[in-house]
């Protein structure tokens, strides 16, 4: 059987770089550098948080499954003209260093297969000497079609399967250390798992994961999510797992469904997802919380609601954000709030507003990134004349890329800064981080 190498290469930089982020497209958490907290918290997120785009992950699982010799690295072996076919990961915040290694690697002249949404969407960024693009859903292209056939393309034909309970589970353990995957929310081992895909919210003019997964919800069957969750509780000895979904809880049956499952067969284990404050009722609170639910991610984006609805942006009013935050809270689950600066329509005092409203919230954890239009979205076409670079890998979620018509590229940068700064340099955040992390994470992994 030929031997397949999957090869997931990164830049030295001093942020980390996640490609699994923003929809398969990726993130570096550029925090900054002139101020403490920055400077901190980018260390901290190199060290604790760590995993592979899933996208690799899964095309690693489905080639394991068809029995393929594959062979996951993170550098380029000395023995690489062992390997028949070479996988190689793309995003756009390494872009850059991505297309310089194929440049060097398409000279051994072997079939070099490029996989994720950036390289999907945009495939002349990669296109060289033996270099194939692969077209749509990479895991389930590797799962089902002859890709051998194709090593002679320069694109494969787009490959999108609805049925997610084809996935085999990933052994995270043979890819990536288990100790670094994603320690988030700070309760340690945790791996990434995925119940859902697609989203239907109106945002997709400017996100991502519609460009991968579609606006259609595709979901797992609950038996199958939780034969994966056994599984590592087995054989890995994981107990926290982080939803990766796009909007978890997105079909409220599906996860009632899922809850009451676990809830019956006494399954002892921790998760945190990613979803909207509109799903979350007190009812569907209570039950995930009795399943195991430690910690909650969700999309505040902005204090000016009027902002939000000009920029095309889904949200609730400020009194259900504040009392459907104050709920979460006292249900002691951790709460890491999202919220987004250098709108098109933003203003100093908008930003200033933003920032003390997040300081009021008072969230366990609260992430601050700059408004992007993302190459191959809607709203890129509509900017297209403002973008300030040609550097993609600036595309990050921090930094400015386009001209706004107030404000300044390194105003909005500086003010990133002190909005963690601020945020972060709290006696009242400490107190309330402290007193709540001893009331939820009363377990050990």
């Amino acid at each position: 059987m030929e031997k397949i190498l999957i090869l997931d290469l990164y830049p030295k930089t001093s942020y980390r770089i996640s490609k699994d982020t923003s929809g398969g497209y990726g993130t570096g958490n550029d925090f900054g550098s002139k101020k403490f907290i920055p400077r901190m918290l980018k260390y901290l997120m190199r060290r604790n948080s760590d995993w592979p785009p899933m996208f690799a992950a899964y095309t690693y699982a489905c080639l394991k499954k068809r029995n393929y010799d594959v062979s996951f690295s993170n550098s380029i072996p000395k023995n690489i003209n062992d390997y028949k076919v070479i996988i190689f990961t793309s995003s756009i915040a390494a872009c850059n260093y991505e297309r310089d290694q194929l440049k060097q690697l398409s000279q051994i002249d072997k079939p070099i297969f490029v996989i994720g949404p950036f390289a999907s969407n945009n495939p002349d960024y990669y296109m060289m000497k033996n270099v194939i693009i692969v077209k749509g859903q990479p895991e389930f292209y590797f799962l089902k079609s002859e890709f051998l056939n194709d090593i002679n393309k320069q694109e494969t034909d787009e490959f999108f399967l609805e049925n997610l309970d084809d996935l085999p589970i990933i052994e995270w353990s043979e890819i990536s250390n288990l100790n670094k995957i994603n320690n988030l929310f700070g309760y340690g081992r945790s791996i990434p798992i995925l119940a859902t895909r697609g989203c239907p919210y109106s945002c997709f003019k400017y996100c991502v994961y519609p460009l991968q997964q579609g606006r259609k919800v595709n979901q797992r069957s609950v038996e199958n999510i939780i034969s994966e969750i056994e599984h590592n509780l087995k054989f890995n000895k994981v107990k926290t797992f982080i939803f990766r979904d796009p909007v978890f809880s997105i079909n409220r049956n599906h996860t009632i469904e899922f809850c009451k499952k676990i809830i019956e067969k006494k399954i002892n284990f921790k998760f945190v997802i990613e979803t909207h404050l509109r799903i979350l009722d007190s009812e569907l609170l209570d039950l995930l919380k009795k399943s195991g639910l430690i910690g909650v991610k969700v999309g505040v984006e902005n204090f000016d609601t009027e902002l939000l609805k000009k920029e095309g942006r889904f949200t609730v009013s400020r009194d259900d954000q504040l009392e459907k935050i104050k709920e979460i809270k006292s249900k002691n689950i951790a709460i890491s709030a999202m919220y987004i600066i250098g709108f098109p329509s933003d203003t100093k005092d908008s930003m200033k507003n933003t920032l003390n409203y997040a300081i009021k919230l008072n969230t366990t954890y609260a992430q601050f990134s700059i408004w992007t239009p993302y190459p191959s979205t809607p709203v890129f076409k509509e900017f297209k004349d403002k973008i300030l670079t040609k550097n993609y890998e600036n595309f990050t979620q921090y930094h400015l890329v386009y001209k706004h018509d107030i404000l300044d590229k390194f105003i909005v940068k500086s003010f990133l800064e002190e909005c963690y700064q601020k945020y972060y340099f709290r006696f009242n955040w400490f107190i309330d981080y402290l007193s709540g992390y001893i009331k939820i994470f009363q377990f050990k992994n």
